[in-house]
């Protein structure tokens, strides 16, 4: 597995390895099995008009988008469907994850902490006025591991938005030797994605500690539940 964490590094570093690696993340995505946890948590927000926000930690990214997916394929009848845009890094990697998010149907927001922040928190909360739903990474792009959701919680003061921390894990997966641990799905893999409580009105430095207590609750219970999972279909892709 080191060798194979180690190409994966070595694909940010390279355009043409970046679209090898969409290309095997997508064959990831057709012969997942999954399970949803906590799915009943994001029928009331499915079935408004308002946007709002899901947030995760850095080392779920290459998962979420599948499990978004997978997601909207148990959705229940009713559920309005609309954009889900992500914010991602200026930086090389940043754009590389943006490509790949694009392939899963998800449209990106550049900026981040240190790199176009204002404008990208503009661009956020107009995108959840106008009814999206926003991604939003609180850790990333450099880190510390699970280190502040800050970053969610005021964007979530400014437009009165739900935030929804979600987590994802593979059974059959390996973690990277990155700053985030992140982690990589096989192919076939049994997944398991974990929707917690949406946090609504979050202020001050104890509703980012809730918020932070929350995502990192849903991940390591995402990677728990894995253990357990047996006899999931595959999932068919929406229409």
């Amino acid at each position: 597995m080191r060798a194979l964490s180690r190409w994966f590094k070595a694909v940010s570093r390279s355009g043409f390895l970046a679209q090898m690696l969409g290309v095997y993340l997508t064959l990831c995505d057709r012969t997942a099995r999954w399970a949803i946890l906590g799915g009943e948590n994001l029928e009331p927000l499915l079935a408004r008009r308002e946007g709002f926000i899901i947030a995760f930690w850095h080392e779920c990214l290459p998962l979420m988008p599948m499990a978004w997916t997978a997601l909207w394929q148990r959705a229940p009848q009713g559920a309005i469907r609309r954009p889900a845009r992500v914010l991602v890094s200026r930086s090389r990697d940043g754009q590389m994850i943006g490509r790949l998010l694009g392939r899963f149907g998800l449209s990106t927001i550049d900026g981040s902490s240190s790199n176009g922040a204002r404008a990208a928190a503009r661009t956020l909360i107009g995108a959840i006025r106008s009814g999206s739903v926003v991604v939003v990474v609180p850790d990333g792009p450099r880190g510390p591991r699970r280190g502040s959701a800050d970053g969610a919680c005021r964007i979530a003061s400014f437009t009165g938005a739900p935030v929804v921390p979600c987590a994802a894990h593979a059974r059959q997966s390996f973690r990277l030797g990155s700053w985030d641990k992140m982690v990589i799905p096989l192919p076939f893999a049994r997944c398991i994605a974990v929707v917690g409580t949406p946090f609504c009105n979050i202020e001050g430095e104890d509703g980012e500690g809730r918020l932070r207590q929350a995502l990192t609750a849903v991940a390591d219970e995402a990677v728990a539940k894995t253990l357990g999972l047996a006899g999931l279909e595959p999932a068919t892709k929406p229409l």
